[in-house]
């Protein structure tokens, strides 16, 4: 009987002890804090409209609020999660833009660019803005800019793709937020 009651008693110890260390990750945990992101080239969730769509599109003003103050820099990732490369592949959507290395001190990008001093970008077509594009036959495209506050800039080669960006931002985020736009193929 004793034996069972020390067995109980270890178990119950056991219990209080794992909650006791969950409790404590969890509250070690960093909250992250969640970006406004906005445009004046067009609502979130409208349709993007065509000077911003196509090869060569130019690229849409962007803004975003609510970074924490230990923010040392930004990412931008736009993407079509509407398309696979291979197909059926759910990671593999198309890359239309990624900026990197964005200073703490910017709060936007405008229309058109340039990227400030010191960003790196890249799209599936190279250094560039790449505008949507659906193929003929598809409906509304969601594309999706999504900006990152990091803790730190990234240590990338010039010619870093998203992949190297996404790998490099482990770690660093403090802070996100989304802006989505829909594009139509081309009539």
């Amino acid at each position: 009987m004793r034996n069972r009651f020390v067995g109980h008693l270890a178990q119950a110890a056991a219990i209080v002890l794992l909650a006791c260390g969950v409790a404590s990750a969890q509250g070690a945990r960093p909250s992250l804090s969640m970006l406004t992101v906005t445009s004046t080239s067009f609502p979130d969730g409208g349709e993007i409209p065509a000077k911003y769509a196509g090869g060569q599109g130019v690229s849409p003003q962007l803004s975003w609020t609510g970074a924490p103050a230990n923010t040392a820099a930004y990412v931008l990732v736009m993407h079509d999660v509407d398309v696979a490369i291979p197909a059926g592949n759910v990671a593999g959507d198309i890359t239309h833009w990624v900026v990197w290395n964005i200073p703490a001190s910017a709060t936007s990008l405008p229309e058109a660019g340039p990227i400030p001093a010191g960003a790196g970008q890249v799209s599936m077509r190279g250094p560039q803005y790449m505008g949507p594009a659906p193929p003929a036959g598809h409906p509304f495209h969601h594309y999706i800019f999504q900006v990152y506050a990091l803790s730190a800039a990234l240590e990338l080669p010039e010619k870093a793709t998203r992949a190297d960006v996404e790998k490099a931002m482990e770690g660093k985020v403090v802070a996100r937020g989304a802006y989505v736009g829909r594009a139509k193929p081309a009539q």
